[in-house]
């Protein structure tokens, strides 16, 4: 459960930069912004990073194929469409029409994009520094 919140955190934090990015880049087109997209912005970063703390917290342990993997990536990506879709309308984000769509489904691959940029460098970092403690750790210490 440690592990899920701290999980649940990380991706908040990195989802909510991402869709607050996201936003700005899309804001130029409305002439006034309203107070409270800032609580709906957030709403939609809490159940989106739910949604991937559960997925990768449900990712099987034993290696699966390539094709099965972006299987579940590109379902993982509808879920996330969905719900964001779903929060669009009750918020009125856009039109219910297909252009609206479009425009969610592409807001929602930018932040999917960004999100995973951010989460691979971060990755890395931290492998980087477990490799670090692991070769220190095993050199034989100047305690002679």
């Amino acid at each position: 459960m440690k592990a899920f919140i701290s999980d649940f955190i990380k991706f908040f934090l990195i989802i909510n930069s991402a869709i607050m990015l996201i936003v700005y880049l899309n804001i130029f087109k409305y002439d006034t912004i309203w107070t409270s997209i800032i609580p709906q912005i957030f709403c939609a970063g809490f159940l989106t990073s739910l949604a991937t703390t559960a997925f990768f917290s449900l990712n099987p342990k034993k290696p699966i194929s390539v094709p099965l993997r972006v299987i579940l990536y590109i379902a993982f990506y509808f879920v996330l469409c969905v719900i964001i879709m779903t929060l669009g309308s009750l918020f009125n984000w856009f039109d219910l029409s297909l252009k609206g769509a479009m425009f969610v489904a592409l807001s929602v691959a930018g932040v999917f994009i960004i999100t995973a940029f951010i989460s691979h460098i971060l990755s890395r970092f931290e492998a980087d520094e477990m490799t670090n403690a692991l070769k220190n750790f095993n050199e034989p210490g100047d305690d002679d």
